[in-house]
C-alpha cells in the first residue's frame, strides 16, 4: 500500500508539471507518457512504437511519447483509473475495463455480430467510436485511437461444430462470464478458466474443447491437444489508446491533431498485424493435423438466431446505449 500511494504521489506530480508547463502554449514542446500492460514484443506494443514516431513526425519534434511497456506503471486492472484521476498522460485500456461503468461497452464481446476485422473497424467509423467518447469523456477520458486484437474461436475434441446441436454434451473452457454465456446459449456446459489452467485441463480431458484466438492458441500450444477448430469469429477483443480528459484539453490544437492523426495510422497498422498473426497462427494449427471448419453463410444464421438471448439480455441490462450499439452492429453488412 505504501508503495502503491507512492506511485500515485509521483504520477500525480508529474501530470501536475506536463499541466502547468509548456502544453498550454501554442509551439511549445509537449511530452507525454503512454501506459501499455503488453510486453514490448506484442504487436501491439510494436503499433505503439509506431504511433510514437508518428507524432514525432506529424508534430515536427514538438511532441513526443514515453512508452512504458510491461505495466511498469499501472496493470490492466489499474489503468482506466489512473487516467481518469489523471496519474498518467495516457494508456492502453482493455475496453472490458470500463463496464463496470458504462456496461455498453462490453458490446465488442457480445456473440455474432461481428464477421472480420473490416465489421470492426465499419462499426466504429459508422459511429460507434463517437458514442463511446462521449460517455468516457463524461468520465474525464479521451479517446485517442481504437486498437483490434483479433477474433475468438471454437476448439474441441470430440466433433466438427458445424451447428449450435454439436455443442450439446460438450464441456468446454470460457475465458468469461459472458463467453460462459454463449456457450450455454448453444448447448455446451462452460467452465471459466485461465488460459494458463487451459492446455493441461485439454490435455487431461478435464474439459472437451475451449474458446480462444488462433495466436494464443499456438502460443499456448493448444493444436497440440485438440483435433476440431471452428472458425467463426464470433467474438473478439477490444482495446483503446486514451488520455486524460483534463490534460488533453490543455493540448495545443496542432498538437492534437498531430496525435490523431498518429493514432489513425497506429490503428490501421496494428489492424494489418492482427490479421497476419491469425493467417500464420491458422497455418501452424493446420499443418498440426487440427480440422478446420469454417462457418458457412448458410450455418452463420443459425448461431445468430441461438444466442439471441444473450444480445437481448446485455441490451435489457445495459441500457438505449447498448441497444442502439448492437443494432449498428448487426445493420452493417
Amino acid at each position: 500500500m505504501a508503495y502503491r500511494r507512492w506511485k500515485t504521489g509521483v504520477c500525480a506530480i508529474a501530470l501536475g508539471v506536463a499541466l502547468a508547463t509548456g502544453a498550454e502554449a501554442a509551439g511549445a514542446k509537449t511530452e507525454f507518457r503512454l501506459s501499455n500492460q503488453l510486453p514490448p514484443s506484442h504487436h501491439i506494443s510494436k503499433g505503439l512504437v509506431l504511433f510514437a514516431a508518428k507524432v514525432k513526425d506529424y508534430s515536427k519534434g514538438a511532441v513526443e511519447v514515453k512508452i512504458f511497456d510491461s505495466a511498469q506503471l499501472f496493470k490492466d486492472t489499474e489503468i482506466v483509473e489512473g487516467l481518469q484521476e489523471g496519474l498518467v498522460e495516457s494508456g492502453l485500456v482493455p475496453v472490458n475495463k470500463w463496464s463496470g461503468m458504462i456496461p455498453a461497452a462490453d458490446v465488442f464481446e457480445m456473440p455474432f455480430i461481428f464477421t472480420d476485422l473490416t465489421s470492426i473497424k465499419k462499426f466504429i467509423d459508422a459511429g460507434a467510436g463517437d458514442l463511446l467518447d462521449k460517455e468516457f469523456q463524461k468520465r474525464a477520458v479521451k479517446t485517442l485511437f481504437w486498437v483490434d486484437y483479433g477474433y475468438i474461436q471454437f476448439f474441441n475434441n470430440k466433433r466438427p461444430l458445424t451447428k449450435p446441436d454439436d455443442f450439446k454434451g460438450l464441456t468446454m473452457r470460457s475465458f468469461s462470464s459472458g463467453d460462459a454465456d454463449t456457450l450455454k446459449a448453444l448447448g455446451a456446459a462452460p467452465t471459466v478458466m485461465s488460459s494458463s489452467e487451459m492446455y493441461m485441463a485439454l490435455q487431461r480431458g478435464t474439459v472437451d474443447g475451449a474458446t480462444t484466438g488462433m495466436p494464443a492458441a499456438v502460443s499456448r500450444k493448444i493444436h497440440e491437444v485438440q483435433k476440431f477448430m471452428t472458425e467463426a469469429n464470433y467474438t473478439t477483443a477490444q482495446f483503446v489508446v486514451q488520455a486524460n480528459l483534463k490534460w488533453w484539453e490543455k493540448l495545443p490544437p496542432d498538437q492534437r491533431d498531430a496525435v490523431l492523426k498518429a493514432g489513425k495510422d497506429a490503428e490501421e497498422w496494428i489492424r494489418g498485424a492482427i490479421a497476419q498473426s491469425e493467417k500464420e497462427a491458422e497455418s501452424v494449427i493446420r499443418k498440426a493435423g487440427v480440422q478446420i471448419h469454417a462457418l458457412t453463410p448458410e450455418a452463420r444464421p443459425l448461431f445468430v438466431k441461438a444466442t439471441e438471448p444473450v444480445r437481448q439480455a446485455f441490451a435489457t441490462k445495459s441500457g438505449d446505449l447498448a441497444k442502439k450499439l448492437i443494432d449498428m452492429a448487426l445493420s452493417l453488412k
